[in-house]
């Protein structure tokens, strides 16, 4: 089973300002991350600084966002 990825209220996500963590260009481990990938990522990470900000928070402690699929 893959470990599920959580975002917490208390930790801090400072390196992640832009949404795009520097080791995905320079650490070898995310050499084969697609560029797609990343961009998913980016978003998700900008998400999670509203959801921060608006207090979306469960009772554990995770934050969630809110994502809305337009249709083009």
């Amino acid at each position: 089973m893959k470990k599920q990825l959580r975002f917490k209220e208390s930790q801090d996500y400072s390196e992640q300002q832009n949404g795009l963590p520097k080791a995905f260009l320079h650490n070898p481990k995310y050499r084969d991350m697609s560029v797609n990938t990343r961009y998913l990522y980016m978003i998700f990470t900008l998400r999670m600084t509203e959801s921060q900000n608006k207090g979306w928070i469960d009772d554990d402690g995770n934050m969630y966002i809110s994502f809305i699929q337009m249709k083009i």
